[in-house]
């Protein structure tokens, strides 16, 4: 599972919310005998806890942090990218919106004071897509209610568009 979000979403709590899917998922693999293969691009270090980074520690999981996802970082993202691509053998891609700038996005729970770049996200997902692995793909923590002009629901339509035309 590759992720695109500034948060790990990996909270222990009792009562299932946006902040505990992949904790569930990678406890869900455990009792399976499975390895969870999780992979975060654009992490914001502010944004997550001590405790979150020493959970993600723990479960292996890899990520790469807003702050080396800029325009002048793209090599690195691909790299990250490429590096989880050839790993595996089918790709549930997760796009949360908070990823991106502010700007961009203000249309989410937690706007991000920093964020990756539009142009770097959009490159990330048409490279999944054009990989030929893309199984699945979700866009999540669209809030309209904080949306100004509909900006945040047109930068995941942008995203979603760019991947059907990669995968073509």
């Amino acid at each position: 599972m590759l992720n695109l979000d500034a948060h790990f979403d990996l909270r222990d709590d009792v009562r299932p919310s946006s902040g505990t899917p992949f904790l569930q998922i990678a406890r869900s693999e455990e009792r399976h005998g499975r390895e969870f293969v999780y992979r975060v691009l654009g992490i914001s270090q502010p944004s997550n806890t001590q405790r979150l980074f020493r959970t993600a520690d723990a479960l292996g999981v890899r990520y790469l942090p807003d702050t080396e996802c800029g325009p002048h970082d793209l090599g690195r993202a691909e790299r990250f990218v490429d590096e989880f691509l050839a790993s595996c053998d089918v790709v549930h891609l997760s796009i949360d919106l908070d990823v991106l700038p502010a700007a961009v996005a203000p249309g989410v729970s937690a706007p991000a004071a920093y964020g990756v770049p539009m142009e770097v996200i959009e490159r990330v997902c048409r490279r999944v897509a054009a990989s030929g692995k893309l199984a699945v793909c979700d866009i999540a923590e669209l809030n309209p209610d904080f949306d100004v002009d509909q900006r945040t629901a047109r930068a995941g339509a942008r995203l979603i568009h760019g991947m059907v035309t990669a995968l073509t």
